[in-house]
């Protein structure tokens, strides 16, 4: 089996111990993440704040749109069972519910 060579920065653990800073500042200028090896191995990947944000926040945007995607998916069903209120929630059903308007939600 033929492994593909990456094609990012890298660095060593001992540099890593020598000065982090410097490999967070190879991260920014190279705008990409640097693999850091221990021995042959990769041992984890270093990349600045902006790149994490960046990456957990496309993160988010495509869980948001999988769901949008399933949530389509199940409206699209024809034959579709549904359920009241009452058969959901039960004798629960017909008690008024008292908003929160501070309790963290949109």
């Amino acid at each position: 089996m033929s492994f593909k060579i990456l094609d990012v920065p890298t660095t060593s653990i001992s540099e890593v111990k020598k000065s982090p800073t410097i490999i967070f500042k190879k991260a920014e200028k190279e705008n990409t993440p640097v693999y850091v090896f221990n021995r042959g191995d990769v041992a984890g990947v270093m990349l600045t704040q902006e790149q994490y944000e960046s990456l957990t926040n496309e993160i988010e945007v495509l869980h948001e749109q999988v769901m949008d995607l399933v949530v389509a998916q199940r409206l699209a069903i024809k034959d579709l069972e549904l359920f009241s209120d009452e058969e959901v929630r039960g004798t629960n059903a017909d008690q008024f519910l008292t908003i929160d308007e501070n309790d963290g939600w949109e």
